[in-house]
């Protein structure tokens, strides 16, 4: 029990202080610094990595605007090298329209025998059609009334017949033959009751006379020579016509 008290007694003894170490000194060999040296270290450090983020930051940008300008040249680059093959392509593609056209031409529009084609120049004509002059002319087999016939020459990218002057009637005859009824593209327009062709001109008295009532349900049709009136009802054959193609 008096071992116990004392050993008591030496626990609240208070430490000696060693001689040579100021008071409030850390563990021995290790000094203590004045906290405005922790201060300043602290601050270094972090101006340090804020200097390091600057430099990084500056790296990534150099580096996105390096591949930018090289981006930006290759595909320069790239859009003259496809203006060049656009510009090869369409002058080759020109140079092949040209020679297939001067084929074409040698075979069809410059025969050998004196033909209509040779007469006529370099102008070509649908088949079944025939050529005159700078137009192509269809005549029909069947028989349509004077609507269905106009329009299947608009079928046919056409018109019906507008005849120009006494030298295309001349040529109509020699088509026509014995088909002697023959619907034309004149019809009276109400109103007014006027003779109209089918592109809008009227007809001309003084170059083609015309016999018959001039009613509202009047078309125009030839025999021979004449330009005759007919109710648009009746059933006739017709001729469309159309600028020749040139080559």
């Amino acid at each position: 029990m008096e071992d116990e008290e004392d050993y008591t007694v030496l626990n609240l003894r208070p430490k000696q202080r060693q001689p040579g170490r100021p008071l409030g000194a850390g563990p021995q060999g290790s000094p203590r610094y004045p906290h405005w040296i922790w201060m300043a270290l602290g601050l270094a450090g972090a101006g340090c990595l804020i200097l390091l983020g600057v430099v990084v930051a500056l790296a990534v940008w150099v580096s996105q605007l390096h591949v930018s300008c090289e981006g930006q040249t290759r595909g320069a680059t790239n859009a003259s090298e496809n203006e060049g093959a656009r510009i090869i392509s369409s002058t080759e593609c020109s140079s092949c329209l040209e020679d297939f056209r001067s084929r074409l031409k040698s075979i069809l529009c410059e025969p050998h025998d004196g033909s209509l084609a040779e007469r006529s120049g370099c102008k070509l004509c649908p088949r079944d059609w025939l050529l005159h002059g700078d137009k192509c002319y269809w005549l029909s087999k069947e028989r349509k009334d004077w609507t269905g016939s106009r329009d299947d020459c608009s079928r046919k990218s056409s018109r019906m017949l507008v005849i120009q002057n006494r030298e295309e009637m001349d040529f109509i005859q020699d088509v026509v033959q014995d088909a002697n009824y023959i619907w034309i593209g004149l019809k009276v327009i109400l109103p007014g009751g006027k003779w109209t062709w089918v592109d809008g001109s009227p007809l001309d008295p003084v170059r083609f006379s015309l016999s018959g009532s001039a009613a509202g349900n009047s078309c125009g049709w030839i025999r021979g020579s004449q330009v005759l009136s007919e109710t648009c009802d009746a059933e006739l054959k017709w001729i469309c016509q159309k600028e020749a193609a040139m080559i």
